[in-house]
């Protein structure tokens, strides 16, 4: 099934062409990973992003496919397997398959379960063959259903704001512009088979209602209501986007300090917001403290705002997780865990700690800060100094996180041409004790290391000419 240039085109791919390149989604030379299930839209995907390929749109791109076995309908699970590599075979792509074993245990249900596993392998394939980014199938209906999900629940702009054209680990949507008719109607034009999955049609899910019963009765209101909930997702998409850079401006007025675990805020400074940034710096402070928003509601922001922020000094609440939330003065604390952390903790933050663009991370005892700043310091030569750095954000994948080493890590040391490096191997070469290496920072996005700091940055995220949105790293040791 290879595209050749000379066969006739079809509209579905010039259209795919242009919202890929209106997002940014992918870049020549680009390494691409194609999450397929066998289905129709997996499928599709992956015949047009070849047919992208061979008929120049994206010149240089290479695409690899991924697919995850989950056993769950016994041979009918087997035969998606075979097909998936049959597929990638007739493509002439390389194919990578996980077998993933779901059962009863903590974490929610089984379709959670999944999710978290087939991400997780995403990454791996990921960092294991140095690709840039994953593509999913999720179509213009996939977005519609997501929308109706969120507003069923309860939801803010960011969940109105439905399935993002590209989101945390370097995951893309390239089909978010499509129809699902579009995609049998393009399957069908290039006779291309694919596999049918009889759970989608259980009405067990949430999703499948909506998909066979909420929406055609909404379509009777409005033949066009998939646009229109897409229209809204795209509209409140980039609402949020403008709220999130206000979002970050108040931070940066409010915040008094940040460190492992560790929040505080300013009371007079954040009861002066209006009441939405108030919300949205308190959740803000609860993922930074946390690693993660998830798990705390709406009602959990409004007990910190109406009886910790606008109650009296000393006033303290716990919250679900672990985290603990005080008033003393004009200080507002939100901690994390069971001991009370420092702001110079040292090495607290080996784990993990968020780091916002803009924003810092403190270190070491000496209070020194790791500081990323929006923009390009034209005085920076990035070879030689070790303390800043200049890198692409768009080639992150995420956000990025400040942590140690693990053990089989590795980076692209800048100046070796892109050459890989085990980080073992690297603390050998610049004469890092082995008990001190645990204690070197490292920046780290979903694509990879970024920044060994104090050492050298990640050839994959240096910026260029083209670059559009460059980030400085900077070190400053403060004694």
């Amino acid at each position: 099934m290879k595209t050749q240039s000379h066969t006739r085109s079809h509209p579905l791919v010039r259209r795919v062409a242009e919202f890929v390149r209106r997002h940014r989604l992918i870049r020549s030379n680009d390494r691409v990973l194609v999450a397929v299930s066998g289905g129709a839209d997996s499928v599709c995907l992956l015949a047009v992003l070849a047919e992208l390929r061979d008929r120049g749109y994206v010149p240089g791109v290479q695409v690899q496919v991924a697919h995850v076995n989950y056993g769950l309908r016994g041979m009918e699970s087997h035969q998606d397997e075979v097909f998936v590599r049959e597929l990638a075979a007739r493509i002439g792509v390389p194919v990578s398959c996980e077998h993933v074993h779901l059962g009863s245990r903590p974490g929610g249900s089984l379709q959670r379960q999944a999710r978290d596993a087939r991400y997780a392998f995403f990454a791996r394939v990921l960092r294991e063959c140095g690709l840039t980014t994953v593509a999913t199938g999720h179509t213009a209906d996939d977005q519609a259903e997501t929308v109706l999900l969120w507003l069923l629940r309860g939801a803010g702009t960011g969940g109105l704001a439905g399935i993002p054209v590209m989101r945390d680990g370097g995951i893309i949507r390239p089909f978010l512009g499509v129809h699902r008719s579009e995609v049998v109607e393009y399957l069908a034009f290039r006779d291309i088979s694919f596999r049918m999955d009889r759970s989608n049609a259980t009405e067990i899910y949430r999703r499948n209602r909506i998909r066979h019963e909420l929406l055609p009765l909404l379509r009777s209101f409005n033949p066009r209501i998939v646009e229109g909930l897409a229209r809204e997702a795209e509209i409140f998409a980039a609402d949020a986007v403008l709220l999130d850079e206000v979002e970050r401006e108040r931070w940066r007025e409010i915040l008094v300090a940040a460190s492992p675990g560790r929040v505080v805020l300013s009371c007079e400074r954040l009861a002066a917001q209006l009441l939405g940034l108030r919300r949205r710096v308190v959740r803000r402070a609860l993922a930074l403290v946390r690693g993660r928003s998830a798990g705390l509601t709406f009602r959990h922001v409004g007990q910190i705002l109406d009886g910790v922020l606008e109650g009296r000094d000393g006033r303290r609440l716990d919250l679900p997780g672990g985290i603990r939330v005080g008033r003393a003065g004009d200080h507002l604390t939100l901690e994390y865990g069971t001991a009370k952390m420092s702001a110079t903790s040292g090495p607290a933050w080996g784990p993990g700690v968020p780091l916002a663009i803009p924003g810092e991370v403190r270190i070491g005892e000496r209070g020194g800060r790791l500081l990323a700043i929006q923009g390009r310091s034209e005085a920076l030569c990035v070879e030689t100094d070790r303390m800043r750095v200049v890198v692409d954000a768009d080639r992150f994948g995420g956000p990025l996180t400040v942590r140690s080493w693990r053990a089989g890590e590795w980076f692209c040391p800048s100046g070796m041409q892109g050459h890989r490096k085990k980080l073992q191997d690297f603390f050998v070469d610049e004469k890092v004790p082995r008990d001190e290496r645990g204690s070197v920072p490292l920046v780290v996005a979903p694509a990879g290391i970024v920044w060994v700091v104090g050492y050298r940055a990640d050839e994959r995220f240096k910026v260029k000419a083209e670059t559009a949105r460059p980030v400085t790293l900077s070190l400053r040791n403060e004694a």
